[in-house]
Order: C-alpha cells, then sequence, then structure tokens
C-alpha cells in the first residue's frame, strides 16, 4: 500500500513527543497549550449541564402541561427542572459554572409546570372521580345497544349527564 498525502501526519512529531498530540513550541513545557503563558494551568471547565438540563426540562415540562392529558407528566419533569435549576445555581455560586441566567429560567419554568401540573391533575381527576358512574352507565347502554341508532342514543344521553 503507497503513503497518500491524506495518509501522512500533518504536524510532524518530535522526538519523545507521543503519537497524535501537536507538537509544543521550543522552550514549551509539555501540557502547555500554545499561546498560554509558562508557569499557569489550563483554566478548569465550566460544568454548565445542570443550567442548561434545568432549561430543558422546564421548557418541556411546560409544553407538556398545557396538553392537559401530559400535566402528571409535566409536573414530574418540573419538578426534575427545579432540582436541576437549584444545582445549577449553587454551581454559579462556587463559581464551577457561568450560566446562571439559564439555571433560573429553568427553575422557574420549572416551578410553573409544576404548579400548574399538579393544579391540572388535581383538576382532572376530581372531574372524572365525579364522573365515573355517568361512565359506567354510558358503558352498559353501549354494551346493551343493538344498533348505530341505539349507540348515538347512549352518546346523547352521556352527554347530558356531563353537561
Amino acid at each position: 500500500m503507497t503513503d497518500t498525502p491524506s495518509d501522512q501526519p500533518q504536524y510532524p512529531t518530535q522526538p519523545g513527543q507521543p503519537p497524535g498530540q501537536y507538537p509544543t513550541q521550543p522552550g514549551q513545557p509539555p501540557g502547555q497549550y500554545p499561546g498560554q503563558p509558562p508557569g499557569q494551568y489550563p483554566a478548569a471547565r465550566r460544568r454548565n449541564g445542570m443550567g442548561t438540563a434545568a432549561l430543558v426540562l422546564g421548557v418541556v415540562a411546560v409544553v407538556l402541561v398545557l396538553l392537559l392529558l401530559f400535566s402528571p407528566i409535566g409536573a414530574f419533569l418540573g419538578l426534575l427542572a427545579v432540582l436541576f435549576g437549584i444545582l445549577g445555581i449553587m454551581r454559579t455560586n462556587r463559581g464551577e459554572a457561568d450560566n446562571r441566567g439559564q439555571a433560573v429560567a429553568g427553575l422557574v419554568t420549572g416551578a410553573i409546570a409544576l404548579l400548574v401540573g399538579i393544579f391540572f391533575t388535581i383538576s382532572i381527576g376530581v372531574w372524572f372521580s365525579t364522573h365515573v358512574n355517568d361512565f359506567n352507565r354510558f358503558g352498559q347502554c353501549i354494551d346493551d345497544a343493538s344498533g348505530p341508532d341505539a349507540r348515538e342514543q347512549c352518546a346523547r344521553e352521556l352527554a347530558g349527564e356531563l353537561e
């Protein structure tokens, strides 16, 4: 097999340097980034995951809560967003992260989703529990119906009872 220009390494390696690393400049200690003042370590990476997760979960939770049927799931994701938002704010206070705005926005959207989700979940649960007998009668009526006209009459009766 012949060496093509794409098979050859882009940067020549220096003696004693592990393959796959960039060559160091003369007088630069190993592990030092080019252009970095000598004797300083690279800055620690920011850990912004909690704030970002809080924002994403908060927005998804608000959307799910507004879809009413998914209110319990939205409330649960809102709770997670609140927890991640608090952890993200704690990280920014310690200087480990720099996305305080995302963490606060996730906390707020998560709290809104949690409160609205709990309200909708309780409201829908109470509505269903007060009309459980109506639904049982409707099911029995549909079972006893002999044709499409009888089923339509069952639906009209249920609609009248639910109003």
